[in-house]
């Protein structure tokens, strides 16, 4: 029987609730914990300062959706994620062009990391590797457990970012109906998922911008999403070319029996959030993007009012009851009086005249819009976002 080591008694104590402490401690007395793995979240850099986080949990045996995968595979895909163990207060190693932090843990696995260089990495937005090495022994055997990660470095040439929401923003999720959501999340996967119209087209065009591909504008996605959502977001975005951004997500605080609340609570860690980028990156000017089902409205408003001059435009799609929708209204009104132009839309192509107009993209990025639109619009999705008679299909 594998023994209880003073380091997994440390791991143990950070757990955190009861129940997490319990699981842990079980699922190591009977050798069923998995080998631990680091998830790599991309961090972000304005050039002199560097933003990175990561997870260490056991490894979810998740892997990418093929064509044609199974009700049960997504099912199982799911409950994957949210039954595996994160494991706190374990050390990691992380190791930045020539540079190194040792981090701990939280009890939900996370750990985040911060560097600070005297000169600027580069005048030019590109990519760095990052890598991660966790030094303690969670399992016997383990071997060496190391991962590489992305770190996006922002020049400050750039016109502006762009903060967006995921879901019912960039993916059609049901956030505000309960069911509906439900069955996504069981028995779809990132290949399945589907995006509003002319989504990928438009944010494409809002990173490329008017100058080209040389200074392309950064893009954030906030979510209340939970971190054990990452994969499925990550493989959901280059199943349907949208641009790769740092993702911000929410950490779980419900029990994983309460998982259906994935993208719920109060929200107000999505202003944190964007307080947090809008500090982080001093001289970029921001497009918000969101939805009306939720708060993004009354948080971008706030936003809007504690860095004024910083928010070049906001669209918000509209979704949900109608009285929220006026809400809405309201708020764009008290937009327009801080000089930021608040945009309800029912759809991509009313959000991407509004960007050609303002300068946000180029002309030359409409007939990919348009084009996508098509596309996107010839399809027969069985959960498209407005059906009255949805049904949920297994693939074959």
């Amino acid at each position: 029987m594998p023994i209880i080591t003073k380091t997994f008694r440390y791991i143990l104590r950070k757990a955190g609730s009861p129940f997490r402490r319990a699981r842990l401690w079980i699922k190591k007395r009977l050798g069923w914990l998995g080998i631990p793995t680091i998830e790599s979240y991309m961090g972000f850099s304005n050039g002199r300062d560097v933003f990175i986080s990561g997870n260490v949990m056991e490894d979810k045996g998740l892997e990418k959706p093929r064509p044609g995968q199974s009700l049960r595979s997504n099912m199982l895909a799911m409950f994957k994620r949210y039954v595996s163990d994160e494991i706190g207060g374990v050390r990691v190693k992380v190791s930045f062009l020539g540079k190194y932090e040792i981090v701990e843990t939280n009890e939900l696995g996370i750990f985040h990391c911060s560097f600070r260089f005297d000169e600027p990495i580069s005048p030019d937005n590109h990519f760095e590797e990052v890598h991660f090495e966790l030094l303690d022994e969670v399992v016997e055997d383990q071997g060496e457990i190391r991962a590489t990660g992305e770190v996006l470095v922002v020049s400050e040439k750039l016109s502006f970012g762009v903060v967006s929401d995921i879901d019912d923003t960039v993916m059609v999720s049901h956030s505000t109906k309960t069911l509906k959501k439900l069955k996504l999340m069981l028995f779809k996967n990132a290949r399945t998922r589907v995006p509003f119209e002319g989504v990928g087209a438009f944010y494409r065009a809002l990173r490329k911008g008017i100058d080209g591909q040389r200074h392309f504008n950064p893009v954030f996605y906030v979510s209340s999403s939970e971190w054990n959502l990452y994969d499925l977001l990550v493989d959901f975005f280059e199943f349907r070319n949208i641009p790769a951004g740092p993702l911000m997500l929410q950490e779980l605080e419900h029990s994983i029996f309460q998982f259906w609340k994935s993208g719920g609570g109060n929200h107000e860690h999505k202003l944190e959030k964007i307080r947090f980028l809008f500090s982080f990156f001093p001289k970029l000017d921001f497009v918000l993007i969101g939805d009306s089902g939720q708060r993004d409205p009354s948080l971008y408003l706030q936003a809007a009012k504690e860095c004024p001059g910083r928010v070049k435009a906001v669209y918000i799609r509209c979704i949900g009851k109608a009285h929220k929708n006026r809400q809405t209204l309201e708020i764009a009104r008290e937009m327009e009086k801080l000089n930021v132009p608040m945009l309800l839309i029912d759809n991509t192509e009313d959000a991407a005249r509004h960007a050609l107009m303002n300068g946000f993209i180029a002309p030359a990025s409409m007939p990919d819009i348009a084009r996508q639109l098509e596309e996107d619009h010839s399809f027969s999705f069985t959960d498209s976002f407005y059906s009255e008679n949805e049904q949920v299909i297994a693939d074959n």
